[in-house]
């Protein structure tokens, strides 16, 4: 897999740097030349330029790589002028690009781009169902009210058999993994054992969720 990264604020710094340790070939592109020279040990390829000019993103061969990520999301219009190009002159098969607010977003989904994603919504999503509980350490919505959490296990739960809960049942979510230290379960047998310090990852209504730990 291969992923060019237009654009290396903070958020696409760090997404070139976690695909990197993943194994994946970066491109880092972006116009300061010192940002991108911080760059150049953590990814494949590292260059400096102008997206906005046609020719210079013709000139990195972006339909060589699986997926162009655009994350310039402080300048709308250059995000959604550079999105437009990418799409509509380059043709590209997959392009992400990044937003910073529910306009961004649809000027975004109107140029072409194939997946918008708009970090700082999503991590004010996710603090809002975690904040002011011990249990649940982090969710992902999944629409209509509804989402999947990671809550450590009732301790009501604790030293009883997972079939024995009667976990959807009772409490209203489903059971998809188990995680115990460096181990992790998917679909946890019915007669295995819950122990203190288990960790659940649930799916289920959001009011049941955050029932789960009552």
């Amino acid at each position: 897999m291969n992923v060019a990264i237009l654009g290396l604020g903070r958020f696409g710094s760090q997404l070139a740097r976690e695909l990197g340790r993943l194994g994946v070939d970066v491109l880092a592109v972006d116009h300061d030349g010192a940002i991108v020279n911080t760059m150049v040990e953590s990814v494949l390829l590292a260059a400096e330029g102008n997206v906005e000019e046609v020719e210079f993103l013709e000139s990195l061969s972006l339909h060589n790589y699986d997926s162009v990520v655009i994350a310039i999301g402080s300048d709308v219009a250059t995000s959604v002028l550079v999105t437009l190009t990418l799409k509509q002159r380059l043709r590209l098969d997959h392009v992400v690009a990044k937003a910073s607010s529910n306009e961004h977003t649809r000027a975004l989904e109107l140029a072409g781009a194939d997946v918008v994603v708009n970090p700082e919504s999503e991590a004010a999503q996710r603090l809002a169902h975690t904040l002011g509980s011990r249990e649940i350490s982090d969710y992902m919505a999944l629409g209509g009210e509804q989402g999947i959490a990671r809550v450590r296990a009732p301790y009501s739960a604790t030293g009883k058999a997972i079939g024995d809960l009667d976990i959807d049942g009772r409490y209203n979510v489903f059971l998809l993994a188990r995680l115990r230290e460096d181990s992790v379960s998917f679909n946890p047998a019915l007669d295995e054992t819950v122990q203190q310090g288990d960790t659940w990852i649930v799916a289920g209504r959001d009011d049941q969720l955050r029932a789960l730990q009552q």
